[in-house]
């Protein structure tokens, strides 16, 4: 049996729809809470009979078996939900999988439902990492990307998460709102330097298919046209957290040293993990698959005695080994080329030229085997993991 090592659980209510979101989330209405968590309980113990090393943790194979090591409660936003609501969630997840007593529990949270009883109840449940959706300080910033927080709650709420009882957290900012100027984003990281939160997650606005901005042509292009600008934004960006002692150890990510998302790790690894809840995605042994991301349908299918998985995809030794790359060039250690070619990799004379001519232009280095991307390199990974896929 595969050993499942991160829990993903997706919780869609959202107080208000953000234009730029293409997640599966539905508009908060307390009505459908208790609903929606039946329905999600019922597929955590699905899942939990079918992948869960807990059928084996009171047996003679216990030592065995790898308990799990993070579990991520996303969004949407996760905070609309009540705490009562969240503990019969938080007892389910323990009942239905064997976690390990050092696990980290991630939720994330908007700064409007942020306060010091909610954060004192998360921490009673063994919550030990929060998320903040903030993506600006900026009054003007914040409406033009359709939030419901002010710049003034965000204040609060890091000040709260400052002083709370729960050590580990991140903060999301969000750059390219539309209409606002990069000072803001500036102003934005100039605070979050000053402050120094243990992790920080910096965003360009992507305007993705089927959003609210995907329907608005200015919006688009005016996206497209500030692409160069914000990567400048962005390297400025590096280099100011950077400074201020922050490790830029994934594209998006910054953390003082020892703070990283144990959750991304594990991603970024390679690692097992189930996804429960609309939309929710996972990955095992190989397999990819995903939910249905409409609120009745999911419950119906649940309320059925089925899963709501809507689709599966069995990833090719090729997709493998790309998908490899991928992760692995994200990140500041970037990729082992040795063990990429023992998964399958091929590493001929197309991509030593390549990677030559990436280090000429300072866009990555190459130490000992391991090829990793500079700061510039970064800003552009995606298209330099292309280029170095394998084809097929």
């Amino acid at each position: 049996m595969p050993l499942i090592q991160a829990l993903y659980v997706h919780l869609p209510f959202c107080h208000r729809i953000c234009p730029f979101c293409a997640f599966a989330v539905h508009g908060n209405r307390p009505a459908l809470h208790t609903a929606y968590l039946g329905a999600l309980q019922q597929e955590i113990r699905l899942l939990g009979a079918a992948h869960s090393s807990a059928a084996y943790a009171s047996s003679s194979q216990a030592s065995s078996v790898q308990a799990i090591a993070s579990i991520y409660i996303g969004g949407g936003t996760p905070s609309t939900l009540s705490l009562p609501l969240l503990a019969r969630l938080f007892d389910t997840l323990r009942t239905a999988f064997a976690i390990a007593p050092d696990a980290q529990w991630s939720f994330e949270l908007n700064p409007e439902d942020v306060s010091a009883a909610y954060l004192n109840g998360l921490h009673e449940l063994g919550v030990s990492r929060l998320s903040l959706g903030l993506q600006s300080l900026d009054d003007g910033a914040l409406r033009a990307l359709g939030r419901n927080n002010t710049a003034a709650s965000g204040r609060t709420a890091l000040d709260l998460l400052r002083d709370g009882p729960i050590d580990e957290y991140n903060v999301d900012l969000l750059l390219g709102a539309p209409g606002i100027p990069l000072s803001v984003f500036h102003a934005d990281v100039e605070a979050m330097a000053t402050r120094g939160p243990p992790h920080l997650s910096l965003y360009a606005l992507d305007v993705e298919p089927g959003t609210l901005f995907a329907r608005d042509a200015a919006i688009v292009a005016a996206t497209a046209a500030a692409r160069d600008a914000q990567a400048e934004a962005l390297l400025w960006a590096a280099g100011r957290l950077t400074a201020a002692g922050y490790r830029h150890y994934e594209v998006s990510n910054f953390c003082r040293p020892g703070h990283e998302g144990r959750q991304n790790l594990l991603v970024w690894d390679g690692a097992d993990y189930l996804g429960m809840g609309m939309g929710a995605h996972s990955h095992v042994n190989g397999e990819r698959w995903w939910n249905e991301r409409h609120l009745r349908a999911y419950q119906r299918t649940l309320a059925a005695g089925r899963l709501p998985i809507t689709a599966r995809e069995r990833l090719t030794p090729v997709q493998q080994v790309n998908e490899m790359m991928m992760l692995a060039l994200r990140r500041a250690e970037g990729l082992d080329v040795l063990a990429w070619e023992s998964a399958g990799g091929v590493w001929d004379e197309h991509r030593q030229n390549l990677t030559r001519r990436l280090i000429a232009q300072g866009q990555a280095r190459l130490e000992g085997t391991r090829l990793a991307l500079t700061e510039t390199g970064l800003l552009l990974a995606d298209g330099i993991t292309e280029a170095l896929m394998l084809a097929g």
